[in-house]
């Protein structure tokens, strides 16, 4: 008997702690930046413009992919959650190619920007890059995102005036896919739900989702869930065999883009 409670003290302390590992340490679990100096210099393919906007407690840092003296307008990139900016021409050429340019920015703690985070202030953020492409390209601002990044792609589409988002591999909320890996903790230490199927519910412009089947970042059953909240123009693609690295540059998704987007 003694025994028993023994392990049963051990379990729940187990338990507590892991809770607290998790509540305390989850921008761990959630972001993997990878900081430059402010004086770093990226090196593109593309012809770029370094964009800084700043916030109340740091300073976010962008750059603004340009191919042609008049573009039809800007993409705002959200990237994933890993590495910087520096990473963003490829996923930039796809909406290079058809004419715009392509705003693409570093989080809090990434590249260049600075600043605590939370999911507050990253919300702000987002608001914040639209605010500046709006101010510099009136109505012709579109909104991608990949990964994480679809998490403040679907809110500028729920908060903003968004004619036509684009979301690669996107996710019901960071709180579902926290507890996919980890079922036994419960939802309410979440410090970042991110809830995507939230946000995309008030979208009033159109959004065309793609996702692998191959997915092993984020399900496919993910992303599906966000069919019950998208309108009847929405679209959701499934693509056979693509995983979550490959999807943007499949040839179904580029034509589809380019049937949508194209001129």
């Amino acid at each position: 008997m003694r025994a028993l409670k023994k392990i049963a003290i051990f379990s729940v302390s187990l338990y507590l702690t892991l809770a607290v590992l998790l509540y305390v340490f989850q921008e761990g679990f959630i972001f993997f930046p990878m900081p430059v100096e402010a004086d770093h210099k990226f090196k593109f393919a593309a012809t770029t413009e370094e964009v800084w906007v700043d916030n109340n407690d740091g300073r976010l840092h962008g750059v603004l992919f340009k191919d042609r003296a008049q573009a039809r307008g800007v993409v705002l990139y959200f990237k994933g959650n890993m590495g910087n900016v520096g990473h963003s021409e490829s996923i930039a050429r796809i909406f290079l190619d058809l004419g715009y340019d392509v705003l693409s920015m570093d989080y809090r703690g990434s590249g260049k920007s600075t600043g605590p985070l939370s999911e507050g202030r990253l919300l702000h953020d987002a608001e914040l890059w639209h605010e500046w492409a709006a101010a510099r390209y009136g109505e012709s601002v579109r909104v991608v995102g990949y990964s994480l990044g679809t998490t403040f792609a679907s809110h500028l589409a729920g908060v903003k005036k968004v004619a036509e988002t684009i979301l690669f591999a996107p996710m019901h909320s960071v709180r579902e896919m926290g507890l996919r890996r980890f079922p036994f903790i419960p939802a309410f230490i979440a410090r970042y739900p991110l809830n995507s199927f939230k946000k995309l519910a008030q979208a009033t412009g159109r959004v065309l989702i793609f996702h692998g089947t191959n997915d092993r970042v984020i399900p496919l059953e993910s992303g599906e869930s966000l069919l019950a909240v998208l309108g009847s123009d929405d679209q959701f693609t499934k693509i056979e065999g693509a995983n979550h690295y490959t999807l943007p540059y499949r040839k179904e998704v580029l034509n589809q883009i380019q049937r949508e987007w194209g001129l």
